[in-house]
């Protein structure tokens, strides 16, 4: 039966984020650790993507964005696997990752095809392409975790087919989630400098955990249909 405060997920989203946010608080170490590893890894490309930029080197640029979000979805994996736990109301098995890396490679092809999708998406139709694959594609790091299915193209498939019928729902709170991950930042709407870049950091380390373990709750709530 779904909820009446929301029939896509059958949960409000209130109660998304407040799930999140509890699954957050009993798993802040193991789920900030692997936010870090990720945001770290995409910034040692992003910042040579920017300095390419402000070069007029827009290809170099968009190769270094390209590179950089590839290999940070790929150093995202364990943090898949950790907010699975977190939503499902396990403790975090740390080392779930490292026992099926097998699954690694599957995590790198999905990567490559969801994010240079997504990036390459901003550049036509005012973005339209690049809100469309993330909508059909989001849950495909939660799938691989799952490991349910083998295979990238099986993973994006079922992320795909998981949204069928709920993509207005799926869209509506990926833009929560934007908004919401903004707010971690919000120290450099004061100044950039070395203190505000790290309050930053450590400001959407947890609203992107808080946000992995919402996104896991809803992705459970799609598969239990």
């Amino acid at each position: 039966m779904t909820s009446r405060q929301d029939p896509t997920f059958g949960i409000s989203i209130a109660e998304v984020f407040r799930l999140g946010i509890v699954g957050y608080r009993r798993n802040v170490l193991p789920l900030t650790l692997a936010a870090l590893g990720t945001l770290g890894t995409y910034a040692a490309f992003r910042i040579p993507a920017q300095t390419a930029l402000n070069a007029d080197q827009l290809a170099r640029s968009l190769a270094f964005d390209i590179v950089g979000l590839v290999v940070a979805g790929v150093a995202a994996f364990p943090w898949y696997f950790y907010a699975l736990d977190a939503a499902d109301h396990r403790p975090v098995d740390v080392g779930a990752p490292f026992r099926n890396l097998d699954r690694l490679p599957a995590q790198f092809v999905a990567s490559v095809f969801f994010w240079a999708g997504v990036l390459l998406g901003f550049r036509y139709l005012f973005g339209i392409p690049s809100i469309v694959i993330a909508v059909l594609y989001a849950f495909y790091g939660f799938v691989i975790a799952d490991g349910r299915v083998k295979g990238a193209m099986r993973a994006l498939g079922t992320s795909v087919a998981l949204g069928v019928g709920k993509r207005l729902g799926i869209f509506a709170i990926a833009g929560l989630f934007l908004v919401f991950n903004f707010f971690g930042a919000t120290a450099l709407g004061f100044a950039v400098n070395p203190g505000t870049i790290v309050l930053a950091v450590a400001g959407v380390a947890v609203t992107s955990s808080i946000t992995m373990v919402a996104g896991a709750t809803v992705y459970r709530r799609l598969q239990a249909g």
